[in-house]
């Protein structure tokens, strides 16, 4: 047996037997020669490094902040200068780092760290799992989120549990340089009614608006990141980044109107097919429903000749649909009285957003 096989087995035989001792663990990507520097593991059965040859020296089981570093046979768990637990990585081998709660991923391609043969990396977030002090000022956090709800309004409001840290450093310093190729950034937001509201969030923040945002220290400003998509299956929103730093989620008011869309179409109440049901031409006290609105702005309804029958204010009228947020027309003009037959256009409108289509009625 090779002696970094036997290193690594030891490891693995000595985190067995404490498996008493809880703590996070964390997922690394397979292949090449690793290097463990302080790793958690719970019960002994985290998730560890699955492919190549690996030197572990530290793979204990530990809190993220210990009081004293657990032992378990000759292998001693130990922090550094940051209080959480880091991985070392090589610098040209591709990185990654997840916390095994899922809220936060890093990846970074080989050679994507400026100087360093090996480099560490770090995860801080005050999520009630884990919490270190955090290495940023808290003003510079503070006087940025400020700036952000000012221009934005209450809808750019972020939650410090989501606020993250990500660090590169080695034995001697932190790494501060900016990345020499873009990595990934996962993170995951609260929505555990599957609403597509942010939970806890007042005015409600939709999963649609989040983004990814990175502190700039000097300017004291939240910088929008290239955003990559939302994962509504995982809860995560994936975007790319240049540097270590700070990061946290931030959402707005939602504009966008590209799928509004009306039904049913043909609106028929009284026809052999009337019901609420899928397929169905709908009902008289259901009205006919603009699904997937906005947070704001208005639907306007005309007819063909250009003449407006009325006009809704979507945010007061406001309602959770089976397929997103809905505003609901009672098929009335503003008058109060029934529309006729016919065809009819509408047009939805938030900010400098706009979309038209065509709806149908029959008595």
């Amino acid at each position: 047996m090779k002696s970094k096989e036997r290193v690594l087995v030891a490891c693995l035989a000595a985190a067995s037997a404490i498996s008493g001792a809880a703590g996070l663990a964390f997922a690394v990507s397979g292949g090449g020669e690793y290097s463990v520097e302080n790793s958690v593991l719970d019960n002994g059965g985290g998730g560890w490094l699955n492919g190549g040859e690996y030197a572990s020296r530290s793979a204990i089981g530990q809190t993220a902040t210990p009081l004293e570093p657990e032992k378990g046979g000759s292998y001693t768990n130990r922090s550094g200068f940051y209080g959480v637990p880091y991985l070392t990585y090589q610098k040209g081998l591709p990185s990654q780092l997840t916390l095994f709660t899922g809220a936060v991923s890093v990846s970074l391609p080989s050679n994507a760290v400026t100087d360093r043969e090996t480099f560490d990396i770090a995860i801080n977030r005050d999520d009630g799992v884990m919490r270190s002090e955090f290495i940023v000022d808290m003003s510079k956090v503070r006087e940025a989120n400020r700036k952000k709800l000012a221009e934005d309004g209450a809808w750019a409001q972020m939650s410090e549990t989501d606020l993250t840290e990500m660090y590169i450093f080695d034995e001697n310093s932190m790494i501060r340089d900016p990345l020499i190729k873009t990595g990934v950034l996962t993170l995951r937001y609260r929505d555990g009614d599957n609403d597509g509201v942010i939970d806890g969030t007042d005015p409600e923040v939709r999963v649609d608006t989040l983004e990814a945002w990175a502190l700039d220290e000097k300017t004291r400003l939240w910088l929008q990141l290239p955003g990559l998509g939302i994962d509504k299956e995982n809860k995560t929103i994936t975007a790319n980044f240049r540097g270590p730093g700070v990061y946290n989620m931030i959402g707005a008011m939602a504009f966008d109107v590209k799928n509004v869309k009306s039904y049913p179409v043909p609106f028929r109440p009284n026809g052999p097919q009337a019901g609420p049901g899928a397929g169905q031409t709908g009902t008289e006290a259901d009205g006919i429903v603009f699904a997937n609105v906005p947070q704001t702005g208005s639907i306007s309804i005309f007819t063909l000749d250009g003449q407006l029958v009325t006009k809704i204010d979507i945010a007061s009228n406001l309602e959770v649909g089976t397929v997103g947020w809905q505003v609901r027309w009672k098929v009335k003009n503003s008058s109060g009285s029934k529309v006729a037959s016919g065809v009819y256009i509408w047009r939805v409108v938030a900010g400098s957003n706009s979309k038209t289509g065509k709806l149908m009625i029959i008595w």
